[in-house]
């Protein structure tokens, strides 16, 4: 069985360091779907109602990831969905803003792939 991410990021360089990631992530098949600003994730994620994580960058154009997390939180259809942020802003006031949002975890950019893996093991079932 497949687990599905949406991995929400301005940075095409940040989809193809997370597509080398996951195929070499070994506890469970992840297919990941991508979306360029908050408006794609949102409609990503309205196709793919089955994404069980998303990994959302902060800072984007177009939809903030803070503004598409708040969106997320206020459909019912997507309570479950366990949401990530993503960021280069790593103060605590950064961290806490993103919690408050309703963010399940923040992970700092760049990620590494051990920070990346415990992650998944510990928000994917």
């Amino acid at each position: 069985m497949r687990t599905k991410i949406l991995i929400v990021d301005d940075s095409t360089l940040l989809h193809r360091m997370y597509a080398v990631a996951l195929q070499t992530y070994e506890r469970r098949a992840i297919e990941a779907v991508y979306a360029s600003d908050g408006a794609e994730g949102l409609a990503r994620l309205h196709e793919h109602p089955d994404v069980a994580l998303i990994l959302l960058d902060v800072n984007m154009p177009t939809m903030s990831g803070l503004e598409f997390l708040r969106q997320v939180r206020a459909m019912p259809s997507f309570a479950d969905v366990r949401i990530v942020l993503q960021s280069t802003e790593d103060a605590e006031a950064d961290v806490a803003r993103g919690l408050a949002a309703g963010a399940d975890g923040y992970l700092r950019k760049p990620f590494n792939r051990a920070e990346l893996y415990a992650l998944l093991d510990s928000l994917v079932s």
